[in-house]
């Protein structure tokens, strides 16, 4: 009867015949983790001679972070495994490797090198995470939408700019969830038709989770996406973008109504002048009754010629350091004959203690009795006007003259500071323009919120001079 050991070389040597010419990697590694057999494939790729591999534990040319991994297999052998291995020039390549036990007492692993796949896998994920990376850090949203408009992904951006303060809130919404009606079919024109491209971003309106609307361009990307049809979204925020554009059409507005006023100034205040001093002479000759309604219009034209020189001309500036406090209790003071006439209470509420700007006083004075006085007449009907006076973020001083009367409709707001409009009968839309001409001036802002029937806070912000 041939012994157990005698019967090992003989199967060993039928086994090599068989895998000689194969590009597979063998090996026969006993229950403890010595090395029994190897083939000649493996002394070529890892470089070793048989006496430095036979007899030894596999264990010394094992990654030692993979020696876990390999006893998990070798008492659950399921799928094939992946780890690393030592050359003998000291480097690691990759082995995927299958295993067989054999007579309970020995394994034989059948392994080949995947070392190409796993240094192309690595590179596939390197680019991979670049590519996230760049997606999480865009200041644009960027985001992957099914065909029908639904959110599968979405960056951080876009988390902000929809409002939302987790990413779980938008995925699985639709896109049109986010647009405004009015816009809604200008985009399904393209979720619809997969196939039409979209050469240039569509500007639409969204309105945010806290109902904020902002102005954005979208552009719509074919993406064959996790085996089905989807589309990558880029949202660009353009509302910055298109204030600037209003603000800047707003100044060309204002640059040809200063050209044109300075030429109807010039021209109307000379014979200006004769009229009303004809006008005096037969109102002392006792023609009173037709001269006064005269001389009341004719002050109502000079006011105008005053207000449209004012926009027509550079203005010296003298700006000095201003109390606000001090400024806006005189102008109370001035205005209050006027409200208590309305039945209107004026109560100032100053958060910010000694409110300082540099500003010209009579200038600024100018537009707080403007506004205090559009908020007056406003209230036929009488009521509260709350001044608050208060500090932002931007250490900017922030003035809100807030009023409870008649309100401007939504489609008016836009329009108020444009050359001539008004929301008055008897107005003649200059007020407000120089208002803002004077606010500009100063370095500030000024702005309108309105609803009707609810009233009107009209919002001044000025750089706060802070000593």
């Amino acid at each position: 009867m041939m012994k157990k050991k005698e019967l090992i070389p003989v199967e060993l040597s039928l086994f090599e015949d068989l895998i000689k010419d194969t590009n597979n990697l063998f090996s026969q590694v006993s229950l403890d983790g010595i090395i029994t057999y190897v083939s000649p494939t493996i002394l070529n790729i890892l470089g070793y001679d048989q006496k430095n591999l036979i007899n030894t534990s596999a264990f010394n040319i094992i990654h030692p972070d993979d020696h876990q991994a390999i006893h998990s297999f070798c008492t659950n052998i399921t799928e094939p495994l992946t780890f690393r291995i030592r050359r003998k020039i000291g480097d690691y390549i990759w082995l995927e490797t299958s295993c067989i036990m054999v007579n309970h007492h020995e394994y034989i692993f059948i392994s080949h090198d995947i070392t190409e796949r796993k240094v192309y896998e690595e590179e596939l994920r390197e680019e991979k995470e670049k590519y996230r990376l760049l997606i999480e850090n865009s200041e644009d949203t960027i985001g992957i939408i099914t065909n029908t408009g639904f959110f599968i992904d979405i960056n951080q951006a876009g988390k902000r700019l929809l409002g939302a303060s987790r990413k779980e809130e938008i995925i699985g919404n639709s896109l049109l969830d986010y647009i405004v009606q009015e816009d809604h079919e200008l985009l399904c024109q393209y979720l619809s038709n997969p196939t039409q491209p979209m050469e240039d971003p569509l500007e639409v309106s969204i309105q945010r989770v806290d109902f904020l609307q902002k102005n954005v361009e979208v552009k719509l990307i074919p993406l064959y996406y996790k085996k089905r049809y989807t589309y990558q979204i880029i949202i660009r925020d353009i509302t910055n973008k298109k204030e600037a554009e209003q603000m800047l059409q707003q100044a060309e507005k204002l640059s040809i109504v200063g050209q044109l006023a300075a030429g109807i100034a010039h021209e109307i205040r000379n014979p200006l002048t004769a009229i009303k001093g004809f006008a005096q002479l037969l109102n002392n000759m006792g023609q009173k009754e037709y001269t006064d309604v005269i001389l009341t219009e004719l002050n109502r034209i000079e006011k105008i010629v005053s207000d449209l020189l004012v926009l027509a001309k550079p203005q010296l500036s003298n700006f000095q350091t201003i109390d606000l406090q001090e400024l806006i209790d005189s102008v109370v003071t001035l205005l209050n004959t006027q409200a208590i006439i309305y039945n209107i209470e004026i109560t100032s509420l100053f958060q910010l203690a000694n409110p300082l700007v540099e500003a010209e006083e009579d200038k600024l004075k100018q537009v707080f009795i403007n506004m205090i006085k559009n908020a007056i007449e406003a209230m036929p009907d009488g009521g509260n006007i709350r001044i608050i006076t208060k500090e932002n973020s931007e250490n900017q001083v922030v003035i809100q003259i807030i009023d409870e009367g008649v309100g401007i409709p939504e489609e008016r707001i836009s329009k108020i500071g444009e050359p001539f409009f008004s929301t008055k009968e008897t107005g003649t839309g200059l007020g407000f323009m120089i208002c803002q001409r004077i606010i500009k001036n100063h370095r500030g802002s000024i702005q309108i919120e309105s609803e009707v029937n609810q009233g009107t806070v009209i919002t001044i912000i000025l750089p706060q001079n802070i000593k």
